[in-house]
């Protein structure tokens, strides 16, 4: 009997949700299929570490063993193929970081990013630190150039006959890399010369408080010593715009923005169980992922290189040499001024100088923008260096927001262009004592830091090297005229007047980056050097070390006690009334143990402190506040400070036992009740995040690696948190690395370094060495593995 056409109906209409549900399966089951392939094709951009591969450029066969850790040891014939062979394994495990280093240094950001990046690739360029890269490799001896060139060839050999998937970086952003050049290898120098250099970005944020605070305010803000040399506040100074004095900062990429800390510290043979030195090196830079440090051994028959470089470099920058051992620590010396240049009234393409006019150097970059139309920069220079304040590709729009047509400029050691600082450190990787070590040390010029040193012969020492200028006037403590001359940086200190011991009758050198120079040092070196608590905790604990061996001063390195905490709470705890809080912060050492609760609260107190203190004065001047360092908060509570008074109440003057109490109350309010139950590692954590994969909140969870620490910013394990912000304690700068060196045995010298030797988030060694780190560990690297090793032998060929 035929259907009737309702029946037909009610039936078709309930095939519907089943085709449809059929369909959205299939559609669910083809993503999950896609997404797998994806998986295991990605997979395939893990390296060949074991077996054979045969490279043309190569002279002879080279060994690479892998052991447990991924760290490399390379058994070349030649230094031209050990070379070869570290610029393959640096791409192997961390091409992407390569990339984006080169890409920093060059302003080429945007071509892969898009417009986001295109202020920073404007600064870059303005800067020329590609130009100079190149200038130096044209410049060099022939035998860097040869160690670049070799090193170049085997970066590109690994491009050209890779199997599988790029990094997943490139694949994200659907790009190929580039062949390798000289010139990208020493773009990293001068990036990290610039990140250490950082005072006048400093002086960019002290000149944007001008109009609103007197110099000694500023002053008193900023320096942990009185000024010798007082600059004023000009009324030139008062009149730049604050808002394009951010806007200049602003434009100033992450890689060279100003992070200063690490410790160094040797003994002598007579303070040792071995009767030989020891050299202890930990710097503090920005915890990223990956690390910037890269551990490898490198063996010939003429050289022995065992430590940490930076993939994309062909050097050792902190290790040993067989004979001499060597580790570096920032100056905080004032080696860069912002001058603010006179246009000429007559023709803007001139400024004025204490000649007369004079033409600006220009010429114009083009920058090509992924997505849209390419940008062309036209960049300015004076006399004294590269103007920063062009941050428009007409720069008459920049004229105009600044005062009396004016332009600023930098001058700056690490923009040098005959600057020898890679010739340096190629030399010093192969000297053969301390004494041998110290001279060449004449060529490292930026940036200025402390070089410590050792010999298997028992000499030591430490010097502060690097170009200083001598200026005819002033401290480079605030932008200052450019036109009068007054200002000139009239030379540079000569080295044998730097700062330096050799063998000090102590027996043993300390530098936490605090003054190095001794009292009555006939030249200025700076004003920001940091508060000696790292420096006095090492040389506190030396002193209460006999026959000291690697193992202690690799426990010394992860002490966690804040001498800063030891200092501020007996001012602040009789200001408290009593209470549960106050008992426990009385009763604490002051070891910031991530296991601990009080670290937390006596953080979250001083967070809270600072806020009180300085938020109210900075409000009206539309900035975020900045915090002295912590003596001169110290001072301020002890002489009860007109800081104290909160200027949002005209009706009555706090006093800072009032804003003390007021602070408590806030981190009680945060933190809750149960302040037993706390933990400083549960807040204080180390996360290292992804370059690029971290910034996709899909990814960043499956990418990022986060460990608990101990630690603060002025612990000699470096725990260094923003105390701002929504995640106020995370842990964003410390020691990425932590070397001993032992004198008696360089085989026996221990290292970690903080994350992981792949940049891969697909490899085992892309976080594996996070909680040893965190714990404190650490590990020898001698000749031949211990344990499990993965053996790649290459092998020239067509």
């Amino acid at each position: 009997m035929p259907q009737a056409p309702q029946e037909r109906a009610r039936r078709r209409t309930r095939r519907w949700p089943r085709r449809l549900g059929l369909a959205a399966g299939s559609l669910v089951l083809l993503l999950i299929l896609l997404a797998g392939g994806a998986l295991v094709w990605m997979r395939t951009s893990l390296p060949t570490t074991s077996g054979e591969i045969a490279l043309p450029g190569l002279e002879a066969p080279v060994t690479v063993t892998r052991d447990s850790k991924g760290i490399p040891r390379i058994a070349a014939e030649s230094e031209g193929d050990a070379a070869f062979a570290l610029g393959f394994v640096h791409a192997q495990d961390r091409l992407w970081q390569m990339e984006q280093n080169r890409r920093v240094g060059a302003g080429r950001l945007s071509e892969v990013l898009g417009s986001a990046t295109l202020d920073y690739d404007r600064f870059m360029r303005t800067l020329g630190v590609y130009r100079l890269a190149q200038r130096s490799y044209e410049t060099a001896s022939p035998a860097l150039k040869r160690a670049l060139e070799r090193y170049a060839d085997g970066v590109n050999a690994y491009l050209a006959h890779r199997d599988g998937a790029l990094p997943p970086e490139f694949n994200l952003l659907w790009i190929d890399p580039e062949p390798w050049t000289p010139a990208d290898s020493l773009v990293w120098g001068r990036l990290m010369a610039l990140q250490l250099s950082g005072n006048w970005y400093a002086e960019l944020e002290r000149a944007r408080l001008a109009n609103h605070f007197s110099a000694e305010q500023i002053e008193e803000l900023w320096s942990s010593e009185p000024a010798e040399r007082h600059v004023p506040l000009s009324e030139t100074l008062k009149q730049l715009d604050r808002t394009r004095l951010a806007a200049i900062q602003a434009r100033v990429p992450e890689a060279v923005q100003p992070r200063l800390a690490s410790n160094i510290w040797a003994l002598g043979g007579a303070h040792t169980e071995s009767g030989k030195p020891l050299l202890a090196n930990d710097p503090h830079l920005g915890l990223s992922n990956p690390n910037l440090w890269y551990l490898a051994r490198i063996e010939t028959p003429t050289l022995t290189l065992t430590g940490a470089t930076v993939p994309g470099v062909p050097m050792v920058l902190i290790g040993h040499n067989g004979r001499v051992a060597w580790g570096f620590t920032t100056t905080h010396s004032d080696t860069s001024d912002i001058f603010i240049e006179r246009i000429d009234p007559a023709d803007p393409a001139r400024y004025l100088t204490p000649d007369g006019s004079a033409a600006f150097e220009t010429r114009e970059e083009t920058i090509r923008v992924r997505g849209g139309e390419p940008v062309t920069v036209t960049v300015r220079a004076t006399r004294h260096g590269p103007v920063v304040s062009d941050g428009h590709a007409d720069s008459r729009r920049t004229l105009a927001a600044l005062p009396e047509n004016t332009a600023l400029a930098l001058a700056a050691t690490s923009l040098n262009p005959d600057d020898r600082t890679a010739e340096g450190l190629y030399r010093l990787n192969r000297a053969g004592s301390a004494a041998e070590f110290r001279d060449r040390l004449r060529d490292f010029q930026a940036p200025q830091q402390n070089v410590a040193f050792a010999d298997v012969n028992g000499d030591f020492g430490i010097v502060t090297t690097g170009l200083t200028p001598i200026r005819r006037q002033g401290d480079g403590f605030l932008p200052v005229p450019g036109w009068t001359g007054e200002h000139d940086w009239t030379g540079f200190v000569p080295f044998e007047e730097l700062p330096q011991r050799f063998n000090p009758a102590s027996g043993r050198v300390v530098n936490g980056n605090n003054n190095v120079a001794d009292p009555g040092y006939p030249h200025f070196l700076g004003r920001e050097f940091d508060v000696a608590y790292r420096a006095r905790r090492i040389a506190d604990r030396l002193d209460e070390t006999e026959n000291a061996t690697a193992r202690q001063m690799a426990a010394l390195q992860n002490d966690v006690v804040s001498l800063g905490a030891r200092e501020l709470l007996p001012a602040i705890l009789p200001m408290l009334p009593d209470s549960p809080a106050k008992a426990m912060l009385a009763a604490w050492d002051g070891a910031m143990d991530r296991a601990r609760p009080e670290p937390l609260l006596y953080s979250a107190l001083l967070r809270h402190l600072e806020r009180r203190l300085f938020a109210d004065e900075f409000a009206p001047a539309g900035e975020p506040f900045h915090a002295p360092r912590l003596p001169v908060t110290i001072g301020m509570l002890q002489q009860d400070s007109a800081w104290c008074d909160d200027t949002g109440t005209a009706d009555r003057r706090e006093s800072c036992a009032d804003i003390v109490r007021a602070a408590l109350d806030d981190a009680r309010a945060e933190l809750g009740d149960d302040l037993a139950g706390l933990r400083w590692g549960d807040r204080h954590r180390a996360v290292f995040s992804n370059m690029l994969l971290g910034r996709i909140p899909l990814l960043r969870g499956l990418t990022d690696v986060a460990v608990p620490t101990g630690g603060s910013n002025d612990t000699v394990n470096r725990g260094t948190s923003r105390m701002q912000g929504a995640e106020p304690y995370r842990h964003v700068h410390g020691a990425g690395l932590r070397v001993v060196f032992d004198l008696a045995d360089l085989d026996r010298s221990l290292f970690v370094q903080a994350l992981g030797q792949s940049g891969n988030p697909f490899s085992a060694h892309y976080g594996d060495l996070a909680r040893l780190w965190s714990d404190g560990g650490s590990f020898p690297i001698p000749p031949q593995p211990e344990g499990p090793a993965d053996r790649l032998l290459l092998r020239p060929g067509r």
